[in-house]
């Protein structure tokens, strides 16, 4: 069996209101976030739910135990389409939950988290706009 280990990632619920506040207060100096702070957020649970479906969250297992050299190659691991299964690096990367690292012609995926932990800020519940 292949080893792995558990990445495990804070994730954030803000509003979009005060993310913006919030990435202004860190880009003006005026803010500096703690080290126990999400490093990613996200506006929404159906947000996130977009991003981290079941199929997402065992493509980023997959992985992790696997280790796969190239895209084509986590392709005939995970059944899926190269084509496809690229967008979807693509976005998982763009959250920080991926690193695709290219290599001449090819592209080595990387899964950075495999578990997840959600934290929703208290704002949002106050205003009910937690879903």
């Amino acid at each position: 069996r292949y080893k792995w280990f558990i990445m495990k990632a804070l994730i954030g619920i803000i509003s979009e209101e005060n993310l913006r506040k919030r990435m202004l207060a860190i880009a003006a100096g005026k803010y500096t976030p703690e080290p126990g702070e999400p490093k990613v957020w996200f506006a929404s649970l159906n947000a996130i739910g977009q991003i981290l479906s079941n199929e997402n969250i065992t493509l980023l297992r997959m992985m992790a135990a696997h280790k796969p050299e190239t895209i084509s190659e986590l392709a005939r691991l995970a059944g899926r389409q190269v084509s496809n299964l690229s967008t979807t690096l693509k976005t998982l990367e763009s959250h920080g939950f991926v690193h695709l690292q290219r290599k001449g012609n090819t592209v080595k995926p990387t899964a950075l988290f495999t578990d997840f932990v959600i934290r929703v800020e208290s704002e949002l519940l106050a205003n009910g706009n937690a879903a």
